[in-house]
This record gives structure tokens, sequence and C-alpha cells, in this order.
């Protein structure tokens, strides 16, 4: 992120100018991460604790603003204030609401939920914040935390490079891949009322999933991208549909992996792994193995590069640039319908496994991760994965859940332990 010469105001990154152009009355990109301590929150304390992590991550501290070319992130005056939690998450956040902050800080019982506009950070940044915040409340509770494993010290000065637009400082341009996808398949499914988000968790022994996966000879995030593609391919079928569209599954590449960025912005690519039924029948393990070979394909630093070089191009284009706002968020609107989630039938991200502190260990049960609704797609999948158990989520702005019950069917029947949780039941 870019600061002006005043240091109050902040470009968007290229991943967050996005957002704001195409969000609704009943979407605005909302994603969520949770943890889940041995006791119950102290509001108060907890009020403390976030007052402490924003002025530790000024990457947070911003609100959202039209100018006449470009959104711009103004550095918010305010302090934001917790909330207790809700049973439908993810709910767009009103520019009125929280002092203006472009997220919330909610809690039930002995759960602390994070809930973000994309256009401030992904889930790595997310996190961060998260767990600085978890850690700083159980600082003021009298328990000493090392600031390792993602927490930020929040008696320390921020960092230059936690706000940095890594977009902009590491695309090349030696090459500009133009991306070519056909549409993706999507559910014909009934949707729920707005606002309400219809969660589903299997949280299975990581070991478990990691075994079926050498099995294969693929990593965890392919085995349950392939399941997750496998469940859609499956679905289709069922619909008994003339036309078998292309079955994807959109997978973000954190590009903090291939760059050595400390950015608490946004820093992640996305590809989107699939099968396409006009080849003729998939089993199980077919689309496994065409997930995993296609992500090795692209998951090395030149491909990507040339993605990021094509994203920030199109940023820097001279049209772009002289456009008025109105006439550039008509654009990307458009851009957003026609190759946006039309490309994928749904998104798996994937947090990998979190880690802790080791003296914030003994007070920390669980890692969540929700992603909100889609603007035109019908569901979202996560996965995070903490002491040994792996939660996967999908949530969907639909009445039926036959993907979700498709998904852990299968895995059951690979003989992978399945416990099932809803926020509805």
């Amino acid at each position: 992120m870019t600061m002006s010469n005043n240091q109050n105001w902040y470009r968007l990154d290229n991943s967050a100018l996005i957002y704001p152009a195409v969000m609704r009355r009943d979407w605005a990109a909302v994603f969520r991460v949770s943890i889940t301590l041995s006791d119950s929150i102290d509001p108060s304390v907890l009020q403390r604790a976030l007052e402490d992590t924003v002025k530790r991550i000024p990457a947070f501290r911003l609100s959202l603003h039209r100018g006449l070319f470009w959104f711009y992130l103004d550095t918010n005056r305010h302090m934001p204030h917790v909330e207790p939690d809700v049973l439908n998450p993810c709910k767009k956040i009103e520019q009125d609401e929280n002092e203006g902050y472009l997220f919330r800080v909610r809690y039930y019982r002995s759960r602390i939920a994070l809930e973000v506009f994309h256009s401030i950070t992904d889930g790595t940044g997310a996190m961060i914040f998260l767990k600085t915040l978890a850690a700083r409340y159980l600082m003021l509770l009298g328990h000493p935390i090392e600031a390792v494993e993602g927490v930020l010290d929040c008696d320390q000065p921020p960092l230059p490079d936690e706000m940095e637009d890594s977009h902009s400082r590491y695309a090349q341009f030696k090459h500009i891949e133009k991306r070519r996808e056909s549409k993706a398949y999507h559910p014909r499914m009934v949707r729920q009322p707005v606002h309400t988000l219809n969660i589903i968790t299997g949280s299975m022994p990581v070991e478990q999933v990691r075994q079926r996966a050498k099995a294969l000879d693929v990593t965890i995030n392919d085995y349950l991208a392939g399941a997750l593609c496998y469940a859609f391919y499956q679905l289709q079928k069922q619909e008994g549909r003339k036309r078998q569209y292309p079955v994807k599954v959109s997978v973000p590449i954190n590009m903090r992996t291939f760059h050595p960025s400390e950015t608490l912005r946004n820093f992640s690519l996305f590809i989107n792994p699939g099968i396409d039924p006009k080849y003729g029948d998939f089993t199980f393990e077919e689309i496994v193995q065409q997930i995993h070979h296609f992500m090795r394909l692209r998951l090395n630093k030149k491909y990507l590069n040339a993605v990021l070089s094509a994203n920030v191009g199109n940023q820097k284009n001279r049209f772009t640039r002289i456009a008025p706002l109105f006439i550039k968020n008509i654009v990307m609107d458009i851009a957003y319908r026609l190759y946006g989630e039309s490309r994928y039938s749904v998104a798996l991200s994937n947090l990998g496994v979190m880690k802790t502190p080791p003296s914030m260990a003994p007070f920390v049960e669980r890692f969540d991760f929700i992603m909100g609704p889609p603007r035109t797609n019908l569901h979202g999948a996560t996965a995070v994965s903490y002491k040994d158990i792996l939660y996967v989520t999908i949530s969907s702005v639909v009445e039926e859940t036959d993907a979700e019950r498709l998904l852990f069917t299968e895995l059951v029947k690979r003989g992978i332990s399945v416990k099932i949780e809803s926020n509805h039941f």
C-alpha cells in the first residue's frame, strides 16, 4: 500500500481495487477468521486488547473513501468497538457502522471472531491480526505471550514493510499472462433470504487426510480441492443437464511464499484447477490427480509473476488511470461478471496449519475460517487446521445442502472420520 506525502491516506493495493467497485447492497466480500479460547471472553478486556492491536497494525486502522479517479483508504482517528456475535455472520460492513472501520470484532462465549472486508487484507493478514488480538487479550489477563508465530508485539511500533503494496513491488512485466478460461458449472439451487449464511463445518483428524493424500502422492490441499471438485462434478451429473460444463475450484495462492514480503495487506493470486466432463467420466482419483498436476504446473514463481504483472498492468493502463471512478466501476463490474466467479464453481481457501506461541497454546482450543457469501456463486469453502484437527467449512446462500453432503460423505467413504457442525442445527 502506497503512502501519501502526509501519511494519512493510502492507495488500495491491486487485489483490493475490485471489491469496492463491484460490491452490492447484499454483498461486499467479507470473510471471517476466529479463535476459540479455553475460558469465556471478558468484553471489556477484549475492547482494551482491540484498541492496542489497531494501534500496532495500522493496515487495519482505515476507512474507505471515494475519490475522483480511485477509491482510497484514510487513517481512521476513532476506535473500533467489540460486539456480540450473530447467527448469520459476514454481512456487508456498512460505512456508518463501527466508526467507519472495515472490519468487526465479535465475541461469543469463549470465541473471538474477526470479520474483514477483503479490500484491507487477505487471510494471512487477517490471521496475524486475530492472533495478535488474542495474544494481547491474554496478556491483559496476566498471561505473558511471546511475539512469535504470527503474533506481533503491541508495545513495538509498526514496521513500514507491513504497509507495502507488494503487488506493485514484485510485478516484473517480463511477460504478461493473458488468462482465457471457459465458464464453469454452477448449481441450480434456491437462494435463501438476503444475509442468511448457512455454515457447515466438518472436523476431521489431519493425519487421516494426510494418509489419504499421501497414498495418491498429492498434498492435503490438492486432496481437499479434488474432493470438493468431485462433489460438484457429482452434483452436476445428478442435475442431468444436456450440456456439462467444466467443474473448477478457485484456489488462492499466498504470494508471500514466493517473495520476501512482510505486508499485512493483500498479496494473493488465484488459480482455477478442475476438470472438463467433455473428455468423459472422471473418477475421484483422476480428479485429484488432475488438480495436483495443474497446481504443480502453475505453482512456480515465473508463471505467477506473469499473472501478477498482468493484474498490475491493467491498473497502470493509461486509460484506466485517467478514467473517472464511475466509469472504472462500470467496467470492473462488467469484467467481474464476465471473468470473475463465472470462471469457477466454488472457491477453496486453505490457511494451512495454525501455530501459536508456546505460552499461548494452552489457552487456545481451535481456529475457524469462514468465507462470506459469494456475489454470484452459491458456495464457498475454507480449510484450517490446529492441534491435529482439520476444519473444512462450506458456507452457502442456498437452502439445499447437497454439495456439503456429497463432499463429507465421500470423505467418510474413504476412511476419514468427520464430525459435522452447523450454525443452523
